[in-house]
């Protein structure tokens, strides 16, 4: 992929790979539409599968394609805008290649587009949504969050170009095309690293490589941030090209915080507390509204629900690391709900973890796969169906001593679009599921 700059479009025809569903292939689209280019967007999936995005272009002329990525839409092109899901081995790449289209993605235009601006980009396995909303939230409403957390990072450069800075959080899919200006971005983080999307890269060291791609960019006048204390974070700091720092040394007395402070307290949180509050001190700025932070959805949620029991939507954690540091962050007894698509990763931590006071309620094939494991170990547990039944027997039989924990581990896509529609569709079961009696 070369380096364009989205001015470079106008009158041009670019094919855009993939409407997504959480607004990036909608947003570029209109981007791209405003800045003059002549639109086409092809999806492999069925029209009826992203009204939202389809509607929200309704009266823009552009021209759609779904079910197929038909030749004659390369043959056309002279840019393709490339979906960050749109695996490696896709036929799309020989088709661009054969035809002569120039590839890129949304972020790279966007990049190209705000690179004067000061840019904090994180990375990382899991923590990097709440280490880049923190950041923004501390920063204030002239700043841009944008990447991987939903919406168009493209649409939003060019919506806001008197922005004074910008957050990005960058995905292992993201940061393995980016394509930036030397010197880009001023400051980089990875948050926690581990092994995850094997089933995309292919190995822990193709991953690795990926994510570090976010420092390959940078000059001697940028930063890089890492957990330290572990091998990745030995390699982000061999191959920085600027100043780095390791945040396991730091404590919140270094930023003259105090406990009260902190938006959270759970020990598996702090990386990204500490990610934020150095890309800030970095930045210049001061802490003054910490506390304040609202945090996002489905990221230890922690409510009472209208029977008085205390449950904990951690929606997001596809991944059992941020699952076992969640549950034995719970005091007292525990049910974890947890299932889905099976990445085929370690899940020893949860097993050691839920063998104090833990009940399980399981679904799909990482949940039948969790259930050997919990056998072995004499662990209570159960297989349900699907998620829906699963969520609903976790629901009814939650006794009030216990606290529930949602933290799927596994990915939502064996039977949702993404992780936010099971996410939103437990909360709806929150209010629905009566309660069993005990």
């Amino acid at each position: 992929m070369n380096l364009i700059h989205p001015a470079e479009l106008e009158n041009r025809q670019v094919l855009i790979l993939g409407l997504g569903s959480f607004g990036g292939g909608a947003g570029c689209a209109r981007a791209l539409h405003e800045l003059g280019a002549k639109v086409t967007v092809s999806d492999l999936r069925p029209a009826s599968k992203l009204e939202t995005s389809i509607n929200s272009l309704a009266g823009y002329p552009i021209e759609f394609v779904f079910e197929e990525h038909p030749e004659f839409l390369f043959e056309q092109a002279d840019v393709v805008v490339v979906n960050p899901a749109v695996p490696n081995e896709a036929p799309i790449w020989d088709l661009a290649r054969k035809h002569g289209c120039e590839l890129t993605t949304e972020v790279n235009l966007a990049i190209a587009y705000s690179a004067k601006t000061p840019t904090v980009a994180i990375t990382g396995t899991h923590g990097k949504s709440t280490c880049a909303s923190l950041l923004h939230h501390m920063l204030g409403d002239n700043t841009i969050l944008a990447g991987n957390l939903g919406g168009s990072f493209l649409e939003q450069v060019l919506s806001q170009p008197d922005c004074t800075g910008i957050v990005v959080e960058m995905s292992s899919f993201q940061c393995e095309r980016l394509v930036a200006p030397r010197g880009w971005p001023h400051v980089a983080a990875l948050t926690c690293f581990g092994a995850d999307h094997l089933d995309r890269h292919g190995d822990l060291i193709s991953y690795a490589k990926a994510k570090r791609r976010l420092i390959e960019y940078q000059d001697e006048s940028c930063f890089a941030l890492v957990p330290g204390g572990d091998e990745e974070s030995a390699h982000w700091t061999r191959d920085a090209r600027g100043n780095w720092t390791e945040l396991d040394g730091l404590t919140i007395s270094d930023f003259q915080l105090e406990a009260a402070d902190l938006p959270f307290n759970e020990s598996f949180r702090m990386p990204s507390l500490f990610a934020a509050l150095q890309a800030l001190r970095i930045l210049g700025k001061d802490c003054t509204n910490l506390s304040e932070y609202p945090g996002l959805e489905h990221r230890m949620q922690t409510f009472v629900d209208i029977h008085d029991r205390k449950i904990i939507n951690n929606g997001v954690a596809t991944h059992p690391e941020p699952t076992a540091a969640a549950l034995a962050s719970i005091k007292g007894k525990k049910v974890l709900l947890a299932g889905g698509k099976d990445k085929l990763l370690d899940l020893s931590e949860i097993i050691s973890v839920a063998r104090k006071k833990t009940r399980l309620h399981l679904h799909g094939e990482g949940g039948k796969r969790l259930l050997r494991l919990c056998a072995a170990a004499k662990i209570e547990c159960s297989l349900h169906e699907n998620f829906e039944i699963a969520a609903g027997a976790a629901l009814s039989g939650l006794q009030s001593d216990e606290t529930l924990l949602f933290s799927p581990t596994f990915s939502s896509f064996d039977e949702f679009n993404n992780f936010s529609e099971r996410a939103q569709l437990f909360l709806k079961l929150t209010e629905d599921t009566p309660v069993s009696k005990p």
